[in-house]
């Protein structure tokens, strides 16, 4: 019988994540540099689902509170990454979602840090967190992938471990 105790003490951290599209750029964050989590790297646009919150109304939520983005084309999942992280003594889950609109849009500069339309092929040269710039390199290659993700830290916060499988 297994210690029932080690997985109901386990913090688990539920977030969602989007790449918008437009043709063929897609809108990341320039995180402030006074962020806690990932300063001045190039990101999605997502954040923390909230307790008795679906994935899909946090991923709405977090999309208009960030960019004032309402009207989407089409919205799918791409993937479901986790990120066991020793430092916070816990476990992220975050669900990824491949967002399109229609016409791209200027997005003002938030506390969050400032929003630019990239092409993916410029992504091997920002600074992004790991999974983002693997992300899109697949997806710029087969944008109907879906991927399962997994990304281990050691306590200092380094990457130890990284799995990626594509369906």
């Amino acid at each position: 019988m297994s210690d029932f105790s080690k997985y109901t003490n386990y913090k688990t951290v539920l977030s969602v994540n989007a790449l918008v599209w437009c043709n063929d750029k897609v809108l990341m964050l320039k995180r402030a540099e006074n962020k806690k989590v990932d300063p001045g790297l190039y990101a999605g646009i997502g954040g923390k689902v909230e307790p008795h919150e679906s994935f899909f109304d946090a991923l709405h939520r977090e999309i208009e509170e960030e960019t004032g983005i309402t009207e989407f084309e089409s919205i799918r999942p791409y993937s479901i990454t986790q990120h066991p992280y020793p430092p916070t003594d816990s476990e992220w889950i975050n669900v990824y979602f491949v967002v399109k609109i229609a016409k791209q849009i200027e997005v003002k500069p938030t506390e969050d840090g400032t929003f630019h339309w990239i092409d993916p092929k410029e992504i091997d040269s920002l600074p992004t967190p790991i999974d983002i710039k693997e992300y899109i390199k697949i997806l710029s290659k087969n944008f109907d992938a879906f991927i399962f993700g997994f990304f281990d830290h050691d306590k200092e916060g380094k990457l130890t471990d990284k799995k990626i499988t594509i369906l």
